[in-house]
C-alpha cells in the first residue's frame, strides 16, 4: 500500500514540479523500515499478553475487542466520537451502550425553511439516531405550554423556547426508556431509527401566526414567533429530504406528556405530512389528560385564539365544538376522530394532574385514577392502551409491570403487531408494587 501510495504521490510531484518526484519516494522508502518494526513491536507486544492471560489465544476481532474492552483509556477514546455513524464491526464491539443512544443535533437550515423558529427565532432543531433499519420512532418532547404573551416572552428565554447553545449530541436513553438499545428492555424501538424534536414553541407545534408578536416586557418592545406549524412540516420535511426517511416503510409517533397531548390530538396532520409512508401509528405516554368541568382545556384557549391553532386540530372536533374549539386540544375530544391505530401509556395517579388539581391524600388520588380510567375506557374502546398505577408523569425510572408480567413497552410490541392490547395494572394508590421490574431477569 506504501509504494501504491508513491506512485500516486510521485506522479502529483511530477505535476506540480515538473520533474520526478525522487524525494517522495525517499521519504516512503525510509518509512518502510520503520513501519515493518511497528508492526513487528506489535506482534511481541500482543504475544507477551497472550503468554502473560491478558490475551485470548485466538487473535480473532472478538478476541481483540476483549482487549480493547480492559482498556479504560481506549473506551474514553472511542466515547469522543459518540453519536458519529461508525459501522466498523471492531469500534461497534468496543463502544459503550451509552453510544448506542446518542442522537446526532441538526437544525432545520433557515434558507430553506424560513418560516419555521422557535419563540425566540432561534431554528428548531432535532436528534437523530440512525441504524440500517428502515422504521422510524419520531419523538415529541414534551415540557407544558405558554398561556400569555408575557409567559410565552419567558418561555422565550428558557430551553423550552430556544436552541440557542444546543448541544451537538445528547443521550436519548435519558428521554425515557423508548431509547432504550436494550432488546429486553425495548423490544421493538430498540433497532429503529431515533428522532427528538425539541419542543420549542410553547404551543404544540401548532402556531401558525406569520408575522413576529409583539411583547411589552419591562417597558421594552419584544418579540417572539409563533410558528409551531412550520416546526413540524419542515422537520418531517427535512428528514425526507436529507436523512433518508424517504425510505421508512414504518413510523411511529409518540410523545412525552405536552407530546403526548400533541401526538393524540393532531396525528391526523402528522399522518398527511407522512403520506408516503406505508404505516404510520401513534404512542403517548402521559397524555391523556381529565378535563374536569372544562377547566384544563381552558387554559389553552390562548393557544387557539393568539397562535391560531386551526390548521393542527382536528376539523370535525372544531366544528362540533364551535362554541370552545379549545377542548379540541384535549385527547378524549379528538381521539374518536384519530385515523391510525394508537397506543396509549397512562397513570391513572398521573403525578401532574394530581398536583395541578391539588388533589393529594389516598381518597381523592384514588377517585382521580377511577375516573380516569373509566374515560379511557370508554373513549379507547377500539384502541390500546396500558394503564398503570404508579404515581408518575412519563415513563419514570422505575417502568410498571402488570400481573402477567407484561411492561408497557412489551405491550406496544404486542399492539404494533396487530394486536389489540388493553391492560390496566391492578392495585390502589400508593402502589409501590406497581412500579418495579428487573430487565435483566432471565
Amino acid at each position: 500500500r506504501l509504494l501504491a501510495t508513491h506512485s500516486t504521490m510521485a506522479k502529483e510531484t511530477e505535476r506540480r514540479r515538473g520533474k520526478p518526484g525522487r524525494s517522495c519516494f525517499f521519504r516512503v522508502l525510509f518509512a518502510l523500515p520503520a513501519s515493518v518494526a511497528g508492526v513487528a513491536l506489535f506482534l511481541a507486544v500482543l504475544d507477551v499478553l497472550r503468554h502473560a492471560g491478558r490475551l485470548p489465544q485466538s487473535l480473532s476481532m472478538p478476541g481483540l475487542q476483549q482487549v480493547v474492552n480492559q482498556s479504560t483509556n481506549a473506551t474514553r477514546w472511542i466515547e469522543k466520537f459518540e453519536g458519529w455513524p461508525v459501522q466498523s464491526r471492531f469500534f461497534s464491539g468496543v463502544a459503550s451502550s451509552r453510544r448506542r443512544t446518542i442522537g446526532t443535533r441538526y437544525f432545520v437550515p433557515q434558507e430553506l425553511y424560513p418560516l419555521a423558529k422557535c419563540l425566540d427565532g432561534t431554528p428548531p432543531a432535532f436528534y437523530l439516531r440512525r441504524t440500517s433499519s428502515r422504521k422510524w420512532l419520531v419523538f415529541l418532547e414534551g415540557w407544558g405550554f405558554c398561556g400569555s404573551l408575557k409567559d410565552c416572552y419567558w418561555r422565550s428565554q428558557t430551553s423550552h423556547g430556544s436552541t440557542e447553545g444546543e448541544p451537538h449530541h445528547a443521550d436519548l436513553r435519558e428521554k425515557g426508556p423508548y431509547f432504550s438499545s436494550n432488546k429486553m428492555e425495548n423490544p421493538l424501538l430498540h433497532n429503529f431509527n431515533w428522532v427528538f424534536i425539541r419542543y420549542c414553541d410553547g404551543g404544540y407545534f401548532s402556531g401558525d401566526v406569520q408575522d413576529p408578536v409583539e411583547v411589552n416586557v419591562s417597558r421594552k418592545t419584544r418579540q417572539i414567533w409563533f410558528r409551531g406549524r412550520y416546526i413540524r412540516e419542515a422537520v418531517v420535511d427535512h428528514l425526507r429530504r436529507a436523512h433518508q426517511m424517504d425510505m421508512a416503510t414504518d413510523v411511529l409517533m409518540g410523545g412525552c406528556s405536552s407530546g403526548a397531548i400533541t401526538t393524540l390530538f393532531s396525528i391526523n396532520v402528522w399522518r398527511e405530512l407522512m403520506d408516503w409512508v406505508p404505516n404510520v401509528m401513534a404512542f403517548a405516554d402521559s397524555g391523556f389528560f381529565l378535563d374536569l368541568d372544562g377547566e384544563y382545556s381552558y387554559w389553552k384557549r390562548f393557544i387557539w385564539e393568539h397562535q391560531n391553532a386551526t390548521a393542527s386540530v382536528v376539523p370535525e372536533c372544531a366544528r362540533q365544538h364551535a362554541q370552545q374549539p379549545w377542548v379540541c386540544f384535549i385527547a378524549a375530544n379528538a381521539l374518536p376522530y384519530a385515523q391510525v391505530p394508537v397506543f396509549a401509556w397512562q397513570s391513572r395517579y398521573d403525578s401532574n394532574q394530581l398536583l395541578g388539581g391539588d388533589c393529594l391524600l389516598p381518597p381523592c388520588v384514588n377517585k382521580f385514577g377511577e375516573d380516569l380510567e373509566t374515560q379511557m375506557q370508554t373513549v379507547m374502546a377500539d384502541q390500546s392502551y396500558f394503564i398503570d398505577g404508579c404515581y408518575r408523569h412519563c415513563s419514570g425510572d422505575e417502568p410498571p409491570l402488570n400481573a402477567e408480567g407484561i411492561t408497557p413497552l412489551l405491550a406496544l410490541k404486542q399492539w404494533y403487531f396487530n394486536l389489540t392490547v388493553q391492560i390496566v395494572q391492578e392495585g390502589t394508590y400508593p402502589c409501590k408494587q406497581c412500579c418495579t421490574v428487573d430487565y435483566t431477569a432471565s
